[in-house]
């Protein structure tokens, strides 16, 4: 969920969800992320390697600027 200025909840034109593996230099690879009428998925992804990768939730602000949201650290294993 987003939320405004106000704290109610806001709509967000193009979210984007990357993933990142920086110690193998793969990426940022985009998951696609679909409007599915209320809210919002990627069907599947699949990741090349395993290890640390890095998730990035972006939102477009504005006609030129976006903003990361969500920065984090997700493990993967075979």
């Amino acid at each position: 969920m987003v939320y405004g200025p106000d704290g109610g909840l806001s709509t967000v034109p193009e979210p984007r969800l990357t993933l990142t593996l920086t110690g193998r230099h793969v990426g940022p690879l985009d998951t696609h992320v679909t409007d599915r009428g209320g809210y919002r998925s990627a069907d599947s992804f699949a990741l090349s390697h395993p290890g640390t990768w890095t998730v990035r939730a972006t939102i477009r602000v504005s006609e030129l600027d976006q903003v990361t949201v969500l920065s984090a650290p997700v493990r993967v294993t075979r």
